[in-house]
């Protein structure tokens, strides 16, 4: 049997909708990321689009195994094969689609023109060389400088990313420095060629509240600098609350909603979406509660194997809005108002409730 033949899913086929932007410097339509896996076809991201304006800020959300971190890899074509393989869709950069490239020609797109902070700054960066040099290495590498040119440049990144002592700290290895200043390298170093879209993988992972909020700002402060658009990849509600422009959440491999940030947050069309905001904790709901006892709510349930996903809408076993019809049928992705996409065949009830 064809590959493509066994990967598709059975009955109902995930919505392919695709809301396009005109001026976006990236475009993911219809891609879908598949495992192939002794358990059966992992379909880790299952007909994902979603595009990005340059200066713009896009967070990606949902659960841990949603797909947004397997997403942003295949950008890059970074997925593992095997056992990964994309196998569908279109990845468009300023036109061109990176799927249909070279390997040679990918590796000049990788950390020169889009660059990614992975989530573990003590993994990503290599314990047997200075913070400096792999810096310097990557600049070297895409815009043809020498030893001493790069190594300067590298070291002016440092400095821009407010590291102290920059000079000093770039012959430092990584575990001669704190968390946030392994971050800050990582920062330094998909940013010193200049990338047009920078990919943040939860940035701000296993750093203390304090130097979350300096590598936000930090963020911020270059991206108006420079220009670039930014997918911010993250499972906290927060930091896209205060940092992003748009949102798209995903679910089980799949996105089930979009929209501007304010719009999102004020009326979500989705019970997913629902479920991940109430579960945001309330300062304000807590000091008036006479008991002293307020609790977050939760979403009942597990995410399903991906390998095996239920017919229907995969949220459906875990929301409280389902019906027969959720359950036999997955709901197509539409635009409920302008620029506000939701996947859920209750959608334009819940977004008129929230009104």
């Amino acid at each position: 049997m064809d590959i493509l033949t066994q990967v598709e899913p059975s009955g109902q086929v995930a919505p392919r909708e695709f809301a396009a932007l005109e001026d976006a410097v990236l475009e993911i339509a219809d891609l879908q990321t598949h495992f192939f896996t002794d358990d059966g076809v992992v379909r880790a991201v299952d007909g994902v689009s979603y595009a990005v304006r340059k200066g713009e800020t896009l967070g990606v959300v949902g659960e841990s195994g949603c797909g947004k971190s397997v997403t942003a890899l295949s950008i890059l074509r970074l997925v593992a094969n095997p056992p990964g393989r994309i196998v569908g869709g279109a990845i468009r950069f300023e036109g061109r689609d990176l799927l249909e490239m070279s390997e040679s020609e990918m590796e000049e797109i990788r950390g020169n023109e889009i660059s990614m902070i992975f989530q573990e700054p003590m993994t990503s960066l290599n314990p047997l060389f200075t913070v400096g040099r792999q810096i310097a290495e990557a600049i070297s590498l895409h815009q043809g400088l020498g030893k001493r040119e790069a190594m300067e440049l590298a070291i002016e990144m440092l400095n821009r990313v407010h590291i102290p002592e920059p000079a000093s700290r770039a012959q430092a290895y990584p575990h001669q420095l704190s968390g946030g200043m392994r971050q800050r390298v990582m920062i330094a170093m998909a940013m010193s060629c200049n990338p047009k879209i920078l990919i943040a993988d939860e940035p701000t992972t296993a750093l203390d509240v304090t130097i979350q909020a300096q590598i936000l700002d930090l963020m911020r402060e270059i991206q108006e600098q420079l220009g670039q658009a930014i997918i911010l990849i993250t499972h906290d509600m927060g930091v896209v609350a205060e940092n992003a422009d748009r949102v798209v959440v995903m679910y089980a491999g799949r996105k089930v909603e979009e929209a501007p940030v304010d719009e999102l947050f004020d009326n979500p069309g989705h019970p997913y979406t629902m479920g991940l905001l109430s579960a945001i904790p309330n300062l304000e709901e807590a000091a008036h509660d006479e008991g002293g006892q307020a609790r977050l709510n939760e979403i009942k349930g597990m995410v399903p194997s991906l390998a095996n996903l239920p017919p229907g809408c995969v949220f459906a076993p875990r929301c409280g809005f389902a019906t027969d019809q959720c359950t036999s049928a997955y709901p197509p992705l539409t635009e409920e108002r302008p620029g506000h996409w939701v996947a859920c065949w209750h959608a334009g009830r819940l977004l008129e409730a929230g009104s």
